[in-house]
């Protein structure tokens, strides 16, 4: 069995954990459109092709499925999930069953201000969020807002450009700062995590409840698992209420009352997922299963508690790329 792993970047740990899930003789294809990808170094071919935006992009992935007679394929960048989720059919007349979430769960996912208006519908605790800086003017005037607020991208990801305002000077300059800019509330509350995993029917097979302990620049660096069961039943009524397919994480906020709010939902593998997999979580290996057509099952969170996860620099040779 071949299986692509689209835009693989820094994640060459997750091809890792694929070969080992993989029968033997499968191949890993790594893509990218630079060859400076450190994770081609773990794959068996990396593939340049065109910019996600690109009309090319598409015809030329499906052309290094086809070249490489790839059977599985997931993405691990969100506005690659975006640009690919609607196209899932497609890679299956192909040959290709695409682990990815439907298209309508990828937008909500990555666009934050339609992610608040369908959580809110769904009865979901999520942090406030407005789109224009009238309207948060305006909550702020009414007492809806106070600050510190925070401020980011609608269709940001990595933490990039994201901003906490403590005053109005910087509410202003932070909020002009990129187009599409958000205003959101700031919840001082405890900062909780998940990875998950939905079936390719959007049912939840896998929940893990993960504390943060370091991030930089939006990339988990400390992390431990932990034992917390009103997390995963949210996750799974997540997972249930969206149809989520395949992998995702998730950030959530935990308040002195206990109330679980949801922050962000990234519908890929996270920086975070290697304590999961530590832990013994081991999707790759559920997911080479649902590829393959095997039957799932339900969550039985068959994962270690306590479990910690450190990350470090490595250099490595390269560039690297397929011939």
């Amino acid at each position: 069995m071949n299986i692509l792993l689209s835009c693989i970047g820094k994640r060459g740990y997750i091809a890792d954990y694929f070969r080992d899930a993989l029968p033997p003789g499968s191949r890993i294809v790594g893509t990218s459109n630079t060859p400076w990808t450190p994770g081609f170094s773990r794959c068996d071919h990396g593939v340049l092709l065109p910019p996600i935006a690109s009309d090319e992009y598409l015809p030329h992935l499906i052309e290094t499925c086809v070249h490489y007679e790839v059977q599985g394929l997931l993405s691990l960048f969100d506005p690659d999930v975006c640009r690919l989720a609607p196209h899932r059919a497609t890679l299956r007349e192909r040959g290709v069953m695409a682990v990815l979430p439907e298209a309508r769960a990828a937008t909500v996912a990555f666009d934050k201000l339609e992610a608040f208006h369908v959580l809110s519908g769904l009865g979901i605790a999520t942090p406030l969020t407005v789109a224009s800086l009238d309207d948060a003017h305006a909550n702020l005037a009414s007492g809806i807002f106070a600050f510190p607020l925070v401020v980011k991208p609608r269709f940001g990801f990595g933490s990039a450009e994201t901003y906490v305002a403590r005053n109005r000077a910087e509410l202003d300059v932070f909020f002009h700062r990129a187009p599409d800019m958000l205003v959101q509330q700031f919840l001082d509350a405890e900062a909780l995590n998940v990875d998950g995993l939905g079936d390719l029917d959007g049912r939840p097979v896998a929940i893990v409840p993960w504390r943060k302990w370091l991030s930089t620049l939006g990339e988990t660096e400390r992390a431990e698992t932990i034992e917390c069961p009103e997390l995963i039943a949210l996750a799974e009524s997540l997972v249930e209420s969206l149809g989520i397919i395949g992998p995702f994480d998730g950030d959530f906020f935990r308040g002195a009352d206990g109330t679980l709010s949801v922050l962000e939902l990234n519908l890929r593998f996270g920086g975070g997922y290697p304590v999961s997999h530590m832990a013994g979580a081991d999707f790759p290996r559920r997911i080479v299963g649902m590829i393959r057509g095997e039957a799932t099952q339900a969550p039985v969170t068959p994962y270690r508690r306590g479990v910690t996860m450190m990350k470090r620099p490595e250099p490595i040779a390269g560039p690297v790329v397929s011939p």
